[in-house]
């Protein structure tokens, strides 16, 4: 795996996925948000009537799923089997769905072959739960992002209402702590920080962009 690839992993209501396109843009490299990728394997049960938690039913879903992943003016789109989904991923129950089929082994191998086969090419920033302890183990850089529990639900929150889906705090806290323990304690690639890993808590800073600037910062020191 090519050692100038940045791997970003975190929690949900991190901002992993903002920072990471920042990062990308900032030094002109690809970016890679994997969680995507698990929201569209979600949304394609949800969308064909499919149990997610039925094991079977999600391997026999996947011999049906193509995702791909285009960069548009700076901008990722995700397509689900030729269809852009970008902004049908981004609801609550997708949102939970993706941490269920995440946990699926076959599920998992096939995404993660796939992000392994998108990094090949130098200069990728990739983020998500596992990308520095199994996608990309041998990344240039590992950052793992982190922030208080409230401060991440509030985060969630207001990314919703942006999105025209107001939701109640209590109930994005709880969603929260339950995708934290699912990711946490999951069989295959837990999220877990690397030894190796920077930790970096989000909370230092006003907004993402200076998260990305100090992990470009970071970067270039490296070089």
């Amino acid at each position: 795996m090519t050692n100038t690839a940045i791997a970003i992993d975190g929690p949900v209501g991190v901002g992993k996925s903002t920072t990471a396109r920042l990062v990308a843009q900032k030094l002109n490299m690809a970016h890679i948000d994997t969680g995507a990728m698990y929201r569209a394997v979600a949304l394609f049960q949800i969308e064909n009537g499919l149990d997610m938690h039925d094991a079977a039913s999600l391997e026999n879903s996947l011999e049906q799923i193509q995702i791909s992943i285009k960069n548009d003016g700076g901008k990722q789109k995700i397509f689900l089997n030729g269809a852009d989904v970008t902004e049908k991923i981004r609801t609550s129950e997708v949102s939970e769905g993706a941490s269920v089929v995440a946990v699926n082994q076959g599920v998992r191998e096939k995404l993660v072959a796939a992000q392994r086969e998108m990094a090949a090419a130098e200069g990728v920033v990739m983020d998500g739960r596992d990308i520095g302890s199994h996608v990309l183990p041998d990344a240039g850089i590992k950052i793992y992002l982190d922030a208080p529990l409230e401060i991440r639900a509030r985060r969630r929150l207001r990314d919703l209402e942006s999105a025209g889906r107001p939701a109640e705090f209590d109930q994005v806290l709880n969603e929260t702590i339950i995708r934290d323990h699912r990711d946490k304690n999951r069989k295959h690639s837990p999220l877990i920080q690397t030894p190796d890993a920077l930790c970096i808590d989000t909370s230092r800073f006003n907004s993402p962009d200076e998260t990305a600037d100090e992990i470009v910062k970071i970067f270039k020191a490296s070089r």
